[in-house]
């Protein structure tokens, strides 16, 4: 019994490769954000703690991680955490916080292998403060990569609009000659707009991320987070890829 199981989970992650490879075929996004949701609504439906869907989500962006490594796309990004979320029970967001240090800190080693550049965006004074070993090793992975050019992982944490809003007026004031997505790409690490937003759970909503989804798709996943399998990437790119981006034209 135990054999045949093995030779199925064979079968099927050979199957979901073939499924990751052949999406290259496709007109895939130059740059994917991931807004995660769905973690503490997955918890509550197997009635664990909020935690424990925290904890399974961020299993599933490392998963996420391992297939982006195969495809055309060259920059990734998660919404970790937004300026709002600092509204969340202080337990809980240390919660987050340990999550996101531990995606980081398993996943360097792709990273570093797989030539992926690892950059960290938003206010980071007050996460340096009250989370000195997160902003550790988050400066940590950022300097093991700077030199990789491959791909680029982007983490957006302490993030929003407000936060872009004020960071373009200060670039602004400095800069008066370069158009205004020059300035939101200095401030945003050098990132180009996002083509595509991928968001579990069902919802279709940007929920305040700003201007760099101006121009971007969204494809929602109706599974919470915990429960995307590859299958329902492989599906999400097919759905992007179908659509026709005319941006005003």
């Amino acid at each position: 019994m135990k054999i045949h199981k093995r030779i199925q989970n064979k079968i099927q992650k050979h199957t979901t490769d073939l499924g990751i490879k052949g999406l290259n075929q496709l007109n895939l996004p130059n740059a994917l954000l991931i807004i995660p949701d769905g973690n503490r609504r997955w918890a509550r439906a197997h009635h664990l703690a909020p935690e424990k869907g925290h904890w399974a989500g961020g299993d599933t962006i490392v998963k996420m991680l391992t297939a982006f490594k195969d495809l055309n796309v060259k920059v990734i990004g998660l919404w970790a955490f937004g300026e709002d979320n600092w509204k969340r029970e202080n337990h809980e967001i240390d919660n987050v916080m340990e999550v996101v240090k531990n995606v980081t800190e398993n996943s360097l080693e792709t990273m570093k292998k797989w030539g992926i550049k690892f950059v960290v965006v938003g206010k980071k004074d007050r996460i340096q403060k009250e989370y000195p070993d997160l902003f550790k090793t988050l400066e940590t992975a950022e300097k093991e990569t700077a030199r990789n050019t491959d791909k680029t992982f982007a983490v957006f944490l302490d993030y929003g609009e407000r936060w872009q809003l004020e960071e373009f007026a200060k670039a602004r004031t400095e800069d008066s000659t370069s158009d205004s997505y020059q300035l939101l790409s200095k401030i945003n690490a050098g990132l180009p707009l996002f083509d595509m937003v991928l968001r579990t759970s069902g919802e279709l909503r940007f929920s305040g991320f700003g201007p760099m989804v101006s121009v971007a798709e969204l494809v929602a996943v109706k599974k919470n987070l915990p429960e995307v399998s590859t299958a329902d990437i492989v599906l999400a790119f097919k759905e992007y890829s179908g659509r026709k981006r005319r941006i005003g034209a």
